[in-house]
């Protein structure tokens, strides 16, 4: 008796029906207030699991982020199911809102659902359309390289062409021969001049080109390690983004990912059509539920009692 009365008071609690009437309440309003607490556990723990997927994987939030973005949710969802349930009369403008509602909470759950649910097609469909998307975020640097690029190709062309040259003249030439005259003269013990012989010196020296030749090689050394530069950076670059491209979660971006995916063929339309009528079914749960249950001896007891307050402050009033 004591469990029941413990479990009697949570669902009270749950519901925000006041425990003290339903107690006193026959078995029938005991019965409502357990039979709505069960529908609210089932949609509460539905969209916590919905706000847990949705912090942790699209607002990177963490573990603890997605505890509370979950708890958050379903504290939304509990107030929202309160109110209908602790509405005695449900006007049709009431009515018609909470429908509204329900789709609209019913599409953003079954898009959020589909979207794990086709995960691996999804990731699949942005590996197709990942290299133009590289090529998109890329295009304003890789244009930059690339022109670089041409740069160090226009020189390294200009200066193969003159080390061709430079090469071809020193195979021709590789050393200059020159001729001058050399004069010796010879004294005696006096220091006068006894004899002066003149003859010819060949002078056998390194061709100048060979210097050019050398800085040529050097120049074309240097643009070749530029040139390999530039292409790494290029590939990098490429590489780097494709990464942060295929890391990133963007939700709208998957949404359309996701459009694509159940707009190719018809089973991923029934799937999503599943998904809605489940989730507007679950949302409309307890509407239904509200509307289609008679009036019980706990709602009469409320109108009693609004009935004896009222007439007290017509009697205090007159």
């Amino acid at each position: 008796m004591e469990k029941e009365s413990a479990y009697l008071r949570f669902c009270c609690f749950l519901t925000g029906l006041s425990y003290p009437l339903t107690r006193i309440s026959s078995e029938q309003s005991a019965k409502n207030a357990k039979k709505y607490m069960g529908a609210l556990l089932i949609i509460m723990l539905v969209w916590f699991f919905i706000g847990y997927c949705f912090a942790t994987r699209y607002l990177h939030m963490g573990i603890a982020g997605g505890v509370v973005g979950g708890m958050l949710m379903s504290f939304i969802i509990l107030q929202i199911e309160r109110i209908i349930i602790l509405s005695h009369h449900i006007s049709m403008g009431g009515k018609v809102f909470r429908i509204i509602l329900g789709l609209v909470m019913a599409i953003l759950g079954a898009m959020i659902m589909d979207q794990f649910t086709f995960q691996d097609d999804i990731n699949k469909q942005k590996k197709l359309g990942l290299e133009s998307q590289v090529k998109e975020a890329i295009k304003e640097r890789e244009r930059e390289i690339r022109f670089q690029l041409s740069e160090v190709d226009t020189v390294l062309f200009q200066a193969n062409a003159r080390l061709l040259a430079v090469s071809e003249e020193l195979r021709k030439t590789p050393v200059i021969v020159s001729k001058r005259p050399k004069t010796t003269t010879e004294r005696d013990s006096m220091n006068r001049i006894k004899t002066t012989v003149t003859s010819i010196e060949t002078v056998v020296s390194e061709n100048p080109l060979q210097g050019d030749f050398d800085f040529l090689k050097k120049q074309i050394d240097d643009f070749n390690t530029k040139k390999n530069k530039l292409t790494d950076s290029l590939v990098e670059l490429e590489e780097k983004t494709r990464i942060e491209l295929a890391q990133l979660t963007g939700f709208l971006d998957e949404l359309i990912l996701l459009k694509e995916v159940i707009a190719s063929n018809w089973v991923g339309m029934f799937v999503y059509a599943l998904f809605l009528f489940f989730f507007l079914s679950l949302e409309l749960f307890i509407l239904i539920m509200k509307l289609s249950d008679k009036e019980s001896d706990y709602d009469k007891l409320v109108d009693h009692q609004m009935d004896v307050r009222i007439q007290m402050l017509q009697r205090l009033k007159a």
